[in-house]
């Protein structure tokens, strides 16, 4: 195997430099900015003690409630989320774009969604009383 011997003149970009340009490439998701919902589909939650798929088959939801969702949707912390929301078997996985970028979107029954952008991760709960017909349980409903 033939390798081309690298140059001293050739710019090396330091750590600190590909730190700071990974940031500014990753954008979180931001709800309250347009975006576009490029397809769903529904899914289960394998890491849940929830056991009832049942429920999941009556747990319908179109683009248009996806929309709301993720619009009324507010930040939770962790601690938040661990006491405020039951984390059901039923989710719809929801692909995203804003921005240029692509994010995840999961929406659990239970109310809260996770948005992915591939290396972060944020929580987010949907308290809007409008939106409760959209969902199988409310937070506080444990």
């Amino acid at each position: 195997m033939k390798t081309t011997p690298v140059s001293d003149t050739m710019p090396v970009q330091s750590t600190e430099n590909k730190s700071r340009d990974l940031k500014k490439s990753i954008k979180l998701f931001d709800n309250k900015q347009p975006f576009e919902i490029t397809s769903f589909t529904s899914t289960l939650n394998n890491y849940t003690t929830d056991t009832d798929t049942a429920k999941c088959g009556r747990w319908i939801l179109n683009k248009q409630d996806f929309e709301k969702i993720i619009k009324n949707a507010e930040p939770i912390d962790g601690t938040t989320w661990d006491l405020s929301f039951s984390v059901l078997t039923c989710t719809k996985t929801v692909n995203v774009v804003q921005g240029g970028q692509q994010f995840t979107v999961e929406i659990n029954a239970a109310s809260f969604l996770s948005i992915n952008n591939g290396d972060t991760t944020v929580l987010l709960g949907d308290y809007n009383k409008s939106d409760r017909k959209r969902f199988i349980e409310q937070p506080g409903d444990k």
